[in-house]
């Protein structure tokens, strides 16, 4: 046995053993390519132990097989194995071979690194000596692949834009067109008209570019930019266009693609902080966020890259009425149940300190606490299944906001069923008040109401009901079809408006879809005008 205090190992030895402490699991694998036949090792001996009846060069009846595995059984060279032996009973290639010598030359190094060199025997010192000699190419060859792969890392680590950020893009082109059946419709007193029969096919594009950046592994800084080709929505054109309730987007507005209208510079789309508090709650602060980031989601009727393209069917229109602005969301699984808890905070004015007097339907006080703002909660049932699968899931939604001095108190339902892998059913209803202030809420839609005074509120009423085909004639593709009102309430116009919208999304790869998707809009605008149809052809890219 060698003393504790170390002698000098054989020179040869010495650089076997520096040559060892460079290898990294990366050159192991990459050296396994070097053999026709071979497997990567360590991890392909570790992980199955007839590995090496697959290589050849070195028989397990040769000295230098028998040499390693004695190593190998003595100083645990290479874990995996429950009695911690080198295995097998049949040839070895010698690159393979040589990367288990390494990792033998590792371990008898850190051996001896931690002072315990008295636990390594002058004969298994001799033995390594011999070893390294004999297999001095294939090491020699390894630590070339290794200086060629540290050269790569190193150019790597110099050249990468953020070890805590990650840059993911999303780019949306459609090409619109549609018309109405008709070469002028009712459009309400405050809006523009002209030929509004027909429009011009359109296209419409929009870029997303989002750095996800965390610094702990469960936290988010999202930071997104976008822009697009300021394309405007052929359901605007076809109705004549113009605002029909002041503090309300929906009607014909709930029918236009949710991502036109954007403009040629890039603006910041979201700026928020996601973190963790505790086990089971999660947070999120932000100077631009969107509440139907966190609330209102749905599998099927949610997002208009993938599904739906129009408002109404992405989200709950009297839920968020205002949805986007600075705020915080609160995202609470109530003991790790089937329960979860949310709610969540926006202010669409929170830049601004002064009052706007210039603003619809009188002055509004602004910043933070001020109009326009929106509050939500929402309770969540989302039973799971042996796959720890959510099918079903039903969210309880109430909303207090205040838009251009109109209140809004509302409350919804939104729901959705896997029926099976190939059928789904969604829907979302909402219901509510939303009143003027003490002020005759028909100076605030004169051209809307139908006979004598409204009063100071209206009772207004939205649905959406629809069907989804999972993996419909190809895995991955989508078909669906729903049908909504987005304002139902007898004072407003003299009908109500209905949007019907199917789609078709085909996955072209992993990272490009297109979708066809047709629309109808019947009664537009809460009147008895002809019915609008808009086809539009949506391809979509990812990166």
């Amino acid at each position: 046995m060698l003393h504790s205090k170390f002698q000098p190992l054989p020179k040869s030895l010495s650089c076997a053993i520096a040559i060892s402490a460079t290898i990294s699991t990366v050159a192991i694998a990459e050296v396994a390519s070097l053999s026709a036949q071979s497997l990567p090792f360590p991890e392909a001996i570790v992980q199955n132990a007839t590995s090496v009846s697959q290589l050849s060069d070195v028989r397990s009846t040769d000295w230098a097989f028998t040499a390693l595995q004695s190593l190998v059984e003595r100083y645990g060279c290479i874990a995996g194995y429950p009695d911690r032996t080198f295995r097998g009973s049949q040839s070895t290639s010698r690159y393979e071979f040589a990367a288990g010598l390494n990792a033998c030359l590792g371990k008898i190094n850190e051996i001896i690194s931690a002072g315990l060199a008295d636990k390594v025997t002058k004969e298994d010192l001799a033995t390594l000596q011999r070893l390294q000699e004999e297999f001095a190419a294939e090491l020699a060859t390894l630590r070339g692949r290794v200086d060629a792969l540290d050269a790569k890392t190193a150019k790597l680590e110099a050249q990468q834009f953020s070890t805590t950020t990650k840059l993911e893009g999303q780019v949306i082109i459609s090409v619109s067109g549609g018309g109405s059946g008709t070469s002028e419709l009712l459009s309400p007193a405050n809006a523009p008209t002209g030929n509004v029969g027909t429009a011009n096919t359109t296209v419409i594009s929009r870029v997303r570019l989002d750095l996800n950046t965390s610094f702990t592994g469960e936290d988010l800084l999202l930071t997104r930019l976008e822009s697009g080709n300021g394309g405007t929505n052929l359901s605007n054109s076809l109705d004549g266009g113009g605002d029909v309730f002041a503090g309300f987007t929906g009607f014909v507005g709930s029918s236009s693609l949710d991502y036109s209208d954007v403009g040629n510079t890039f603006s910041l789309g979201r700026l928020r902080y996601d973190f963790p508090i505790g086990k089971d709650i999660r947070a999120s602060i932000g100077a631009a966020m969107s509440l139907n980031d966190h609330l209102d989601a749905n599998s099927f009727a949610n997002d208009e890259s993938a599904d739906f393209a129009i408002g109404m069917f992405i989200n709950n229109p009297l839920i968020l009425p205002v949805n986007d602005g600075a705020g915080a969301v609160l995202d609470w699984n109530i003991g790790g149940s089937a329960f979860t808890l949310r709610a969540g905070y926006v202010a669409a004015n929170a830049n601004s300190p002064t009052s706007d007097s210039g603003a619809p339907n009188g002055t509004i006080n602004q910043g933070l606490f001020g109009d326009t703002y929106q509050g939500t909660v929402e309770l969540e049932f989302a039973p799971k299944n042996s796959d720890e699968e959510s099918p079903f899931a039903a969210r309880l939604q109430y909303t207090r906001a205040a838009v251009n001095n109109l209140d809004y108190n509302i409350g919804g339902l939104n729901l959705e069923w896997a029926v099976s892998k190939a059928i789904a059913l969604f829907g979302r209803y909402g219901f509510g008040n939303i009143s003027n202030r003490g002020i005759d809420i028909a100076s605030a839609i004169p051209s809307y109401i139908n006979v004598g005074t409204a009063g100071d509120s209206i009772n207004p009423q939205t649905w959406s009901a629809g069907i989804a085909f999972p993996d419909l004639f190809k895995e991955g593709a989508m078909g669906a079809i729903a049908v909504g009102q987005p304002f139902v309430e007898s004072k407003v116009g003299n009908a109500t408006q209905t949007n019907v919208e199917l789609f078709y999304r085909i996955p072209i790869s992993d990272n490009i879809s297109i979708t066809p998707d047709l629309q109808f809009i019947f009664n537009p605008n809460n009147n008895s005008n002809s019915t609008i149809t808009i086809g539009t052809l949506r391809t979509v890219f990812t990166f």
